[in-house]
């Protein structure tokens, strides 16, 4: 029997959309295929309430559920995962065998291409770029750190629905993921490029606002760790501990002797990483303000050209052709 696929991810119209859908739609025909008898749902839980979401598939009362988590973390309902009948299996941004990076593979294809030469900077005038749209509550708390700790000025800070601002247009992303959003906070959508190439040229360090902040099991890595990688920038992440985890254990270089902090959190003490993680940013970046950024820049060069070899070759090796066990 065919199953039932309950889809939450983003819209098909954008990019990430048609590519996330295309995913759910193969793994149903796989499992519809290996698995004719049982009665299966597939559920993309990123736009569903999470109690409304296992009711829903209570009534339909599966054999064998897939949570996918693609183009957004998996989300509370990961605690709710005992409540579903028959198996679940998760598959995407899940801590086991089923982990698959989708923003890796999204942006390997439609990521702008730049070549080693457009990235070359012509001078450090920012130590480091921190680009904020959604303003989330961890990435705001940094900014407003970064202004009490006198670094803002040593950056180039933008910031939802505030001043923080570098005159960009919807118009000009278009072609990049500006479209592709619901809501509107000042600052356009930019998924698929570097933006304005005379600011990321002039700005060493990319700290990273990710999307997942808090301590979760089951990681999810969005679009913006991947932008310092293939734009040839060392990096710090406001996000979650565990993005470094994921990053290294796929072999990229994280940078950690550059930076006065343990990159890797510390499992036993979730709870500080919160309040911790920004105080180490700010570090970070204290410890490099008075560095001959230009000569740090071509010693760690041949570090960061390996990381955006690696990130192509990491991107080509993902597979959504699991050898599913049930």
């Amino acid at each position: 029997m065919d199953g039932t696929i309950i889809y939450g991810g983003f819209n098909p119209a954008w990019e990430a959309g048609r590519l996330e859908r295309e995913l759910v739609d193969s793994l149903s025909q796989t499992l519809n295929k290996s698995y004719p008898d049982l009665k299966k749902v597939i559920a993309v839980t990123s736009w569903h309430e999470p109690a409304e979401l296992v009711q829903q598939i209570k009534e339909i009362n599966p054999d064998l559920t897939f949570l996918c988590s693609l183009t957004d973390p998996l989300g509370p309902i990961e605690s709710l995962v005992n409540h579903i009948p028959g198996q679940v299996r998760l598959i995407g941004y899940v801590n086991g065998e089923y982990f698959y990076d989708f923003w890796a593979m999204a942006c390997s294809k439609l990521f702008k291409k730049y070549t080693v030469d457009e990235l070359e900077p012509v001078q450090f005038d920012n130590l480091f770029l921190n680009y904020n749209r959604k303003p989330h509550r961890h990435r705001t708390e940094l900014v407003k750190l970064f202004e009490e700790s006198d670094l803002i000025d040593h950056g180039c800070v933008t910031l939802g629905n505030s001043n923080y601002t570098v005159g960009d247009m919807v118009e000009q992303y278009v072609e990049y993921g500006a479209n592709d959003v619901i809501g509107d906070v000042g600052i356009p959508n930019d998924v698929y490029s570097l933006g304005q190439l005379k600011i990321w040229n002039s700005s060493f360090i990319n700290v990273v606002s990710e999307t997942q902040y808090e301590y979760s099991n089951n990681v999810f890595l969005s679009e913006k760790i991947f932008k310092p990688i293939i734009g040839l920038r060392p990096f710090v992440i406001n996000g979650s501990p565990g993005i470094y985890r994921i990053l290294k254990r796929a072999g990229f270089d994280c940078f950690e002797d550059l930076f006065p902090v343990d990159l890797l959190g510390n499992e036993n003490c979730v709870n500080t990483w919160k309040f911790d993680n920004h105080k180490h940013i700010v570090e970070s970046l204290n410890n490099l303000k008075d560095k001959n950024l230009t000569e740090l820049y071509h010693q760690i060069k041949p570090r960061l050209l390996y990381n955006r070899a690696h990130f192509y070759e990491y991107a080509r090796n993902q597979s959504f052709n699991f050898q599913f066990k049930i």
